[in-house]
């Protein structure tokens, strides 16, 4: 029997890594995000990842939380075979969570799968008696053989899950679509939300942007902040934009600074973008600067908003095309409130793309053809029009991207 609990909206949350993970990135800060309303439906706490660097302190702190045990922890000098121990101690662990869910009364289960296959296969199978939700935030599926996990068996569990489950979202408005076609069941967009905290924080923020030109030539500087890792989703499109812009910085006699924060190393970008970073410095009026991480959101925040463009970029390799359209950046909140134009480069079938072309909430380049893509980079930069779309893109944001808008979402 499961234990009386009034609140009709308590939800478990299930997922890789706990609220407390002291990362700011991706899922872990969107995990987060869903505590940082005060009227957040979660009431107990499930998560397939019980090491927690550096924990950063929240309201998860006083509920209940079970860490399942995985072997990893303990045969660190394993190169091969984590993921096949992990899998069987999983599954010797269904009844232990059954029974803590039991014990905590809760009414739904909220399961967010990123581009962990095997906390899909677990979720997949764990009956419990009570509703379940999942929400769908990368392309497990086809990232399964990077953590390698079976991929048949990964696709099973997304057929189960996504049959099986009475509410299905996911993160990009494409990838719903696509899951409908597929499955012939409803599938929703769920946007995702930005924390309370930080919003407030950016809405007191002044701009810090102003005109910059170089003090010896005189010539105008633009500013494009990136924030994230260059993966293999970003890097093929990045070294494209990076020659437009190259073209357009000497053509124009500007200078443009592309600016890459976040966990990126000069000998990681190099490798990622094929380019000697000291010689494309040199020799041009484009330069790429390497800025490092930044503490908390909110300094990244701050950074961002000393730019002239934040920008987006995705793969246009026809192999990647199923996760492109699955992804959408978990930077997209933070940017859409910044009062700073969003400069998105990308293929037409992004999740990213429609989701600010649809709201115009963004200056969008989805050819791939250079000819068309230098003109339409070329009118946006030279001269920087950049105000017709920010006032789109923060309505958007408090129109769908808010912690609230998203519990509203979730919660009957």
């Amino acid at each position: 029997m499961y234990k009386k609990n009034r609140d009709i909206n308590c939800f478990a949350l299930i997922a890789e890594f706990p609220p407390a993970y002291g990362f700011w990135g991706g899922t872990p800060n969107l995990i987060k995000t869903f505590f940082s309303s005060p009227s957040h439906p979660f009431c107990a706490i499930v998560v397939t990842d019980h090491v927690c660097p550096n924990p950063v302190p929240g309201p998860w702190d006083s509920i209940p939380t079970l860490s399942l045990f995985r072997p990893r922890s303990l045969f660190t000098h394993l190169k091969f075979g984590l993921g096949l121990l992990d899998n069987f101690a999983f599954g010797l662990q269904t009844q232990r969570v059954v029974s803590f869910l039991k014990n905590t009364g809760v009414k739904r289960q909220f399961v967010i799968i990123a581009n962990n296959a095997r906390l899909a296969i677990f979720a997949a199978n764990l009956h419990l008696p009570i509703p379940r939700d999942i929400y769908i935030v990368d392309d497990f599926v086809a990232d399964s053989a990077i953590y390698r996990v079976n991929q048949k068996a990964a696709k099973h569990a997304l057929d189960r899950l996504v049959m099986e489950s009475e509410r299905v979202y996911t993160i990009s408005p494409v990838y719903a679509s696509d899951l409908e076609q597929q499955y012939g069941r409803s599938c929703e967009f769920l946007p995702i939300p930005i924390a309370d905290s930080l919003l407030k924080t950016i809405e007191s923020e002044p701009l810090r942007r102003k005109e910059s030109r170089n003090a010896l030539t005189l010539n105008r500087v633009i500013t494009l902040h990136h924030s994230g890792q260059i993966h293999h989703l970003y890097a093929d499109a990045l070294v494209n934009l990076i020659t437009l812009l190259k073209k357009i910085a000497n053509t124009n006699k500007m200078e443009i600074h592309l600016e890459l924060w976040g966990n990126n190393t000069t000998r990681n970008v190099e490798k990622a973008l094929g380019i000697n970073l000291r010689e494309e410095n040199r020799k041009n009026n484009f330069k790429i600067r390497i800025c490092g991480e930044v503490s908390s959101p909110i300094e990244l925040v701050l950074e961002q908003k000393r730019s002239d463009f934040l920008l987006l970029v995705n793969s246009f390799l026809p192999e990647l095309e199923k996760q492109v359209r699955c992804s959408l950046s978990s930077k997209i909140c933070e940017y859409l409130v910044s009062g700073i134009p969003i400069l998105v480069y990308a293929p037409p079938y992004s999740g990213t793309v429609w989701h600010l072309a649809k709201h115009r909430a963004a200056h969008i380049i989805s050819t791939r053809d250079t000819k068309e893509a230098l003109l339409e980079l070329e009118e946006i930069l030279v001269p920087p029009h950049k105000n017709r779309t920010v006032e789109a893109a923060k309505a958007l944001a408090q129109n769908l991207h808010t912690s609230k808008a998203f519990n509203e979402r979730i919660v009957f």
